[in-house]
């Protein structure tokens, strides 16, 4: 059965068609310079990597072009393990950290990983009727609490916050930590404002979710400071091997400028269309206030947690694939839609309307039948992939 991934945290890499060689399959290579003084004094060397070293080192000057960051890697593996290692790195046990709480769409994991490695643990205040954190009271919390690091790893919301004012008056003592995973493609487009720009120390990110790309996570900083430090010597210590092939994937899809930039459009445009489609055909979508920065997201809420898990489970049937899961603001368990995966596959403005009645069809259907899946099937068998239209 045809599938259309209608979540905002998956993607479809191989739509791009790159071939990475199996050869670099298991093999060692550093991302660090390798001269013969620094070879000479290290606790161990493979010979014969160093073309894949100056290769990985030439795709970590480009992100950083593209990111406008001075240090950068990729060394880490995809998502909590970053998180693992970021923080055994970033301070010790004892220190205060604040984190965007599960319930304003923090990872539901996140603050066990940082209990389990020994912080104290303190959480923003969030303003649950605006589905965003309440700046002024946690500015408060800063104030009252002094925490060591600040860290916003929000895996869910509606919308992309600005939280310049919320880190404008921490102190250079505080480290500040922004997971971009859900907007990485935006702000590399510029269609985001940069985490930097904002005031963060340390972006990290996911190459798989936001961005179609390999099962990675990167790490950058814009300048020299003690975090990035802090970070080198983490992944020194408690990384071993860097997985070169998913490296140079990642590579090869950033040279995909002009398709990343349409990508980046349509990902947000898609979203806004599906939302005003959805609604217009009496779908319970939680609707998002235009003036704010939006993001490819969407929530549908229902009475209850059978009826969520029913139409999720319809759509499905259907080829229809989204996530049933508790939202965030106390919304209960619900479904969440999103259009990053599905933009590549090659939704667009000429197609959301049709998939819209096809959503609202399998959400109305007391049963589904062969005819609405056949309707289905047809539709997603007629997208072009984003990759093929350059």
């Amino acid at each position: 059965m045809l599938q259309l991934i209608l979540n905002p945290v998956e993607n479809l890499p191989f739509l791009f068609d790159i071939k990475i060689s199996d050869e670099l399959k298991g093999l060692y290579v550093s991302d660090k310079l390798k001269t013969e003084k620094i070879v000479q004094n290290s606790k161990i060397g493979f010979s014969g990597r160093e073309i894949t070293n100056l290769e990985i080192r030439n795709i970590y000057q480009s992100w950083s072009e593209r990111l406008n960051v001075k240090h950068l890697s990729m060394r880490l593996l995809s998502g909590l393990h970053a998180h693992i290692i970021l923080f055994m790195g970033l301070g010790k046990i004892g220190d205060t950290i604040l984190l965007l709480p599960e319930c304003a769409g923090g990872h539901y994991a996140t603050k066990q990983i940082l209990e389990r490695l020994g912080y104290h643990v303190i959480e923003m205040i969030p303003d649950m009727n605006n589905y965003c954190v309440d700046v002024v009271k946690t500015k408060e919390l800063i104030t009252q609490t002094k925490p060591n690091l600040i860290f916003v790893d929000r895996s869910e919301g509606l919308y992309y916050e600005d939280f310049t004012e919320l880190i404008s008056d921490v102190p250079p003592s505080c480290g500040t930590i922004f997971d971009a995973s859900q907007y990485l493609t935006n702000i590399l487009e510029k269609d985001f404002i940069s985490p930097f720009d904002m005031g963060f120390d340390i972006m990290m990110s996911t190459l798989h979710k936001n961005f179609p790309g390999p099962q990675k996570a990167l790490v950058c900083s814009r300048d020299d400071n003690p975090y990035w430090d802090c970070i080198e010597t983490s992944m020194s210590n408690y990384v071993s091997n860097l997985h070169a092939e998913n490296i140079i994937l990642a590579g090869e899809i950033l040279k995909k400028e002009k398709i990343l930039k349409k990508y980046s459009f349509l990902l947000l445009y898609n979203s806004k269309l599906l939302e005003r489609n959805l609604l217009k055909l009496q779908l319970p979508v939680v609707p998002r206030i235009e003036e704010k920065e939006q993001t490819h997201h969407l929530w549908l809420t229902f009475s209850n947690n059978e009826n969520a898990y029913q139409f999720y489970k319809k759509l499905e049937l259907c080829g229809l694939l989204v996530n049933y899961r508790k939202l965030p603001y106390n919304l209960g368990m619900g479904i969440r839609m999103g259009t990053s995966a599905a933009t590549l596959q090659g939704i667009n403005p000429d197609n959301i309307q049709e998939l819209s009645l096809l959503i609202a069809d399998i959400y109305f259907a007391k049963d589904i039948d062969s005819t609405l899946i056949d309707k289905v099937q047809f539709f997603i068998n007629g997208l072009i992939p984003l990759t093929r239209t350059e």
